[in-house]
């Protein structure tokens, strides 16, 4: 079977700060889409998304060569976050977009996977400690060494179970 090759993320994608952008000729000429009809695109999506995700595309200007010499051309162009990239470029068709797709889906199983092992780790380590604190009262209810030890113990292994715990559920937070 041919494996598609994966896009280069970097060639196209710019970081300020926490926020990735990338810009409408960026995604086109990655993409093999002319710039005109990327923007057509981009304009139709924002009609239909709802305002809140408006953000996903800020429009702008970029300078670009005149192609009959003399001074640049401005001329429209959109700043896009990440999240408006994914929204756009899952609407392409052809080659490009298919590998770019097929990366996505194996960014978001590796995330997911990741969680997976995450989650069963804190399973595996909470089942651990809650068998430390039996055992810990199964010692401390034979002698009066182990009842003693069993008080020192408790509430180092209660407070370490709540932390696990929390963790492996953390709670829903409210807005």
């Amino acid at each position: 079977m041919n494996q598609v090759p994966v896009l280069n993320f970097q060639d196209f994608i710019a970081a300020y700060g926490e926020t990735l952008t990338t810009t409408s000729q960026q995604v086109a000429a990655v993409f093999g889409k002319h710039h005109n009809d990327l923007l057509k695109r981009i304009r139709s999506l924002t009609k239909q998304i709802p305002d809140d995700r408006l953000g996903y595309f800020a429009e702008t200007v970029a300078l670009r060569e005149n192609p009959s010499g003399g001074a640049a051309i401005e001329s429209p162009s959109y700043t896009i976050t990440r999240d408006g990239f994914t929204l756009l470029a899952m609407g392409f068709t052809g080659k490009k977009a298919l590998q770019f797709k097929l990366a996505y889906i194996d960014a978001f199983n590796a995330m997911a996977a990741y969680i997976k092992n995450q989650r069963d780790g804190l399973r595996y380590r909470c089942m651990e400690k809650e068998l430390e604190c039996k055992d810990s009262a199964r010692r401390g209810s034979y002698h009066g060494k182990g009842l003693n030890q069993r008080k020192q113990e408790k509430p180092v292994l209660e407070a370490e179970l709540s932390a696990l715990l929390a963790l492996a559920q953390p709670p829903l937070q409210l807005n």
